[in-house]
């Protein structure tokens, strides 16, 4: 086989394969013989940062070039380039019926047709460059298809057990006639959720396995870019293409079936044989509930405050750690006074009192009336109470192995906290001090203080770090060791990140001056301008109404409410 260069930029250069996969293109500057892949030089610094990665071995962009053929790709298929029926390689193309012909074609099949050219005068290599890019907005496509058949199955659980609040509010206006029913209408919801899971998951099997068979193409695809013949990129272009444009219209035809789901359960028929009172206040009674795709939340001010030096304060006040209590009041930490406030709804402060050590960070609420306070100037977690009358006072402590910045509850019995300069950027610490790492592959490096900030998304089983070194935020499931990272020009030096609606995850972005909405599958939703320079740490009331940002602008800094709709 021939070999081939393809063009980046107008330049006769190998392409970056990594960046091509994103629809990027950067010209290679090494090829790596361990992953077989062109290399830019930003995507070559794994050699360098990845302990696994040290010895692969790294060769000129020239030398990768003899090494590499399209018979080395894994999923080179051979047959793409043969007539199925009579087994031999196509050499024709009739421009008449758009058919691949193999010799034995062109002379039986095709013999009166005036239009047939050869498959080697033909030029592929522009049509699989544009092949290439549709073939990667497909699978961008699909894989944004399948997050929302994810969170469409999760959304539609949640409102499925949502029919309990509704059966126990009419079981309050007719209890005798309610229990007669409660079984029939709850298996009925149930019958109509299994079928309607059932729906999804089937679509959701369908795109992944457009998406692998696309990858795979993907890889076919690049191989052939970079090392086909003009004939074997233009077959492979055309046998490609119907593929590409059916995985499309799949992939938009189930986005569209998404939009509402809905569960209607008539009462009508079930009570017509009670009394013309019961029948008149329940005759209209049905179950509706409805699914709608999560959209960007809107985030509608309430209120704000300057944070100014009052009273014993020594330096200038900075909020680190916020979290809402139950009730709504907020347990706020100032890191520089070694202070915790206690601030109502409205933001009036309601108790400050001093703590016995240096540089409290983080916050989260236990309880209705406990809190659990991380510290950067000593190995321990301090467990507060603060009383209905906001009166703090210390409870216990838990000696630690590591210093730690963020934390967030995971269950009821443990904590998933952020790690400062230590080897795992995160760990699980239980309610009586116990440490745990989690067995899941992360960046090996150690984040100084406040670079490294993470939260728990319950019931999802996945958490979600800010790694201001670098700009990324990471999101690592737990359970499935899979992970994904987000990269993207509103995320810029990450700090505090709270879980919201729909389990979309709000970060402040220190440098962007905004509140950035990240997706559980980490697509970036939107971004929330706030009242303030340079926004860092954030929290979110239990009932996903309410939010608060803090923020580090030098001589201008504030505490502002939010509503979140």
């Amino acid at each position: 086989m021939a070999e081939a260069q393809v063009n980046c930029d107008n330049d006769d250069k190998q392409q970056c394969q990594p960046c091509s996969r994103k629809s990027g293109y950067r010209a290679a500057v090494i090829f790596c013989l361990t992953c077989k892949e062109f290399q830019c030089l930003d995507c070559s610094k794994g050699h360098d940062i990845y302990a696994i990665m040290n010895d692969h071995k790294l060769v000129s962009v020239a030398e990768g070039q003899s090494h590499v053929s399209s018979t080395e790709c894994d999923d080179f298929d051979a047959t793409l380039y043969k007539c199925v029926k009579h087994n031999k390689r196509f050499k024709f193309y009739c421009k008449q019926d758009n058919t691949l012909l193999c010799t034995k074609c062109a002379i039986t099949s095709h013999g009166k047709c005036e239009n047939i050219v050869d498959i080697e005068d033909m030029d592929g290599q522009g049509r699989c460059d544009k092949l290439k890019n549709e073939l990667v907005a497909a699978i961008n496509l699909t894989n944004q298809v399948t997050e929302l058949l994810d969170d469409a199955n999760s959304r539609l659980s949640v409102d499925i057990r949502a029919l309990s609040d509704k059966l126990k509010d009419m079981k309050a206006r007719f209890i005798q006639i309610f229990d007669d029913f409660t079984d029939e209408i709850l298996t009925h919801a149930s019958v109509y959720s299994k079928y309607t899971n059932n729906d999804l998951a089937k679509k959701k099997v369908k795109c992944e396995t457009q998406v692998q068979s696309m990858k795979k193409d993907l890889r076919t695809l690049d191989s052939i870019i970079s090392t086909g013949t003009p004939a074997e990129q233009f077959i492979t272009e055309h046998r490609m293409l119907d593929d590409v444009q059916h995985a499309v219209k799949d992939a938009t035809s189930i986005h569209e079936e998404l939009s509402t789901i809905d569960i209607n359960c008539s009462f009508d028929d079930q009570f017509k044989k009670f009394k013309s009172k019961v029948q008149s206040e329940f005759n209209s009674e049905s179950f509706k509930i409805s699914y709608q795709l999560p959209n960007p939340s809107k985030l509608e001010f309430v209120t704000s405050i300057e944070v100014k030096r009052t009273g014993d304060d020594l330096k200038e006040p900075m909020y680190t750690g916020l979290s809402f209590l139950p009730d709504g009041r907020l347990v706020v930490l100032d890191n520089k006074n070694i202070k915790c406030l206690i601030y109502d709804v409205n933001l009036n402060v309601k108790n400050s009192c001093k703590l016995p050590y240096k540089y409290p960070h983080c916050v989260t609420a236990v309880s209705d009336d406990e809190v659990v306070v991380t510290s950067g100037g000593a190995y321990i977690l301090d467990f507060l109470n603060v009383s209905k009358t906001n009166k703090v006072t210390f409870k216990r402590s838990c000696k630690m192995n590591a210093q730690y910045d963020s934390i967030s509850m995971m269950n009821n019995e443990n904590f998933v906290v952020s790690t400062i300069d230590h080897i795992k950027p995160f760990r699980i610490v239980s309610m009586s001090g116990d440490e745990t790492d989690i067995n899941i592959k992360t960046p090996s490096k150690k984040y100084p203080v406040g670079t490294n900030y993470c939260t728990y998304i319950c019931g999802r089983s996945i958490i979600v770090q800010a790694d201001g070194d670098e700009d990324k935020i990471y999101i690592y499931n737990i359970e499935s060791g899979d992970n994904v990272f987000v990269k993207d020009e509103l995320v810029k030096s990450p700090c505090g990140l709270a879980v919201g609606p729909y389990d979309h995850v709000f970060v402040g972005s220190n440098s962007t001056k905004c509140l950035v909405e990240i997706t559980p599958g980490g697509r970036v939703l939107s971004s929330h301008q706030v009242d303030m320079e340079y926004p860092c740490y954030i929290a979110i009331s239990k009932d996903k109404k309410l939010l608060a940002v803090s923020n580090c602008a030098e001589g201008a800094k504030k505490l502002s409410l939010y509503k979140i709709a």
